[in-house]
């Protein structure tokens, strides 16, 4: 097939699939409220099935993080209830458009001190980073500047996928006012100026990030896995505050937004470098706390130790790859 009648294939199969979106996504928001968890967690049961590639690299992380301590159908549980969270994430973005405070606090609770709380105080004075992964529903914590109107202007940083005309559409869907979303390739330089500007950037940090992107090799869950420097350089370079911030279930459906301490509070002294390495430690020590406690809320389906710091697989996944510090 010629190159031109590539591309004209492409771009027809680009715009179904952007009719389709758009089509899903009306269906979604119109749907009972009642009904939208039992339409996500079947098609997150479906998924968990039909997604080989991402079963394979699911139970290759959970036999990193928990060896033999929990069996083959415990994995294959976490794995399941994993993807139901991961498709909520998405039709809860959806089914709340468009997002308003009423539209958001009946799926949300939000502790009654949140919005005096010392954390909401120093981010409306200076600004500051919210990081945060892909841990319950991720999508949902976008609404923080939709509930709080004196939230300061944020910036969240997003997965781009290989279709322009979808990203476009996640985009509208992801940005509330003040809140914009920005894409990953190229993003950190619109969210470092956000809160240069003294706003907020929101970014998560539980992916992989290859050496010449800047990622720095830090502990996750017992084993050094590359990590996004950009929260603990923005963090030093401005002076601000990162809190750690996630979205978990509650009880009767629900989810209940949790705002952690200031994670660059008193770092030890010690050269720029040694300080975004603890800075980054602590982002993943919260992170792991949190699944460790409740590992069916994390994406497992993440490649985020695919590069490693040492030419022998040791305990790292077979899909991960040798990427030295050099």
């Amino acid at each position: 097939m010629r190159l031109s009648q590539r591309i004209r294939r492409w771009r027809v199969l680009e715009g179904v699939a952007v009719h389709v979106a758009v089509g899903g996504i009306k269906i979604i928001a119109a749907l009972p409220s009642r009904w939208i968890l039992v339409a996500a967690d079947a098609l997150g049961n479906a998924l968990s099935v039909l997604d080989r590639r991402g079963k394979r690299v699911a139970h290759a992380n959970l036999d990193l993080v928990f060896g033999e301590t929990k069996t083959r159908a415990a994995k294959q549980r976490i794995h399941r209830r994993s993807y139901r969270q991961l498709v909520r994430s998405l039709f809860l973005l959806l089914h709340l458009q468009p997002m308003t405070p009423k539209r958001f606090g009946a799926w949300v609770e939000i502790p009654a001190d949140l919005r005096d709380a010392w954390q909401t105080r120093l981010l409306r004075e200076k600004g500051g980073v919210l990081v945060s992964g892909h841990i319950g529903n991720w999508e949902l914590m976008l609404g923080l500047r939709v509930l709080f109107q004196d939230f300061p202007p944020t910036v969240f940083l997003a997965e781009q996928i290989p279709h322009g005309a979808i990203n476009d559409v996640l985009k509208k869907l992801r940005s509330h006012g003040d809140v914009v979303s920005a894409f990953r390739k190229g993003g950190a330089r619109a969210v470092i100026s956000a809160v240069a500007a003294g706003g907020t950037a929101a970014v998560l940090v539980d992916r992989n990030v290859r050496r010449n992107l800047g990622g720095i090799f830090a502990p996750f869950m017992g084993v050094p896995a590359r990590t996004s420097p950009l929260p603990a350089y923005i963090a030093l370079r401005h002076d601000v505050p990162v809190f750690p911030v996630f979205c978990l279930p509650a009880e009767g459906n629900r989810y209940r937004m949790w705002l952690g301490p200031n994670l660059a509070e008193d770092l030890p002294e010690g050269d720029h470098a040694d300080r975004m390495r603890e800075l980054l430690t602590r982002i993943n020590a919260v992170f792991e706390e949190v699944i460790r406690a409740q590992p069916e809320l994390w994406n497992w389906t993440l490649k985020r130790w695919k590069s490693r710091p040492e030419q022998e697989l040791g305990r790292y996944p077979a899909y991960s790859v040798w990427d030295p510090d050099r």
